[in-house]
């Protein structure tokens, strides 16, 4: 039965991910043509780091380009539309928490469960020639799993799906 059970919860504790992108639905992003990468940051303590931070921020600007290209932006230097920076860390975390008794009488040994996790944490930021901001991906995971690369792949589609620059169909009227 706890073996059913681990098989159950492994693919969730592996994988658990939310991302999130905020921005404006009444927004013309039509006019958005070009772009440029801005700064990005590792916040990771750099005792705790598993990848090479140049690798990483690499992983992170090839991923960025190949969304924003096949969304039909131009990357340029320092006259672009748009302004993409990014922060990315993980830390170590452990959830405690006490079961109790279980199914003993109150004031005996108590059972505790504990689970050791890495939680990471990546922000993109797209702002305006003026810094406003235009649309923010903000997401967590805690999988375990050292295919950086595709995760960040994952997460920069997933956060920039709904973002287009082509104009907005108009509904037909009967």
């Amino acid at each position: 039965m706890k073996i059913l059970w681990a098989l159950f919860l492994l693919p969730v504790c592996v994988h658990a991910q939310s991302i999130q992108a905020e921005y404006d639905k009444n927004r013309d992003f039509t006019r958005y043509k070009t772009f440029r990468m801005g700064e990005g940051q590792v916040v990771t303590p750099k005792d705790q780091r598993v990848f090479d931070e140049k690798q990483l921020h690499q992983w992170i600007t090839a991923s960025i380009r190949e969304e924003f290209k096949e969304k039909g932006l131009v990357e340029t230097d320092s006259t672009a539309d748009l302004v993409v920076t990014y922060a990315i860390g993980s830390t170590q975390r452990l959830d405690m928490q006490n079961l109790g008794p279980m199914g003993g009488t109150p004031g005996q040994d108590t059972r505790m469960w504990s689970r050791d996790y890495t939680l990471s944490s990546f922000i993109i930021d797209l702002n305006d020639r003026s810094r406003n901001l235009i649309w923010r991906v903000n997401g967590e995971t805690s999988a375990s799993t050292n295919d950086a690369a595709r995760q960040i792949d994952e997460f920069v589609a997933k956060g920039f799906r709904k973002f287009s620059i082509q104009p907005k169909k108009q509904k037909r009227k009967k």
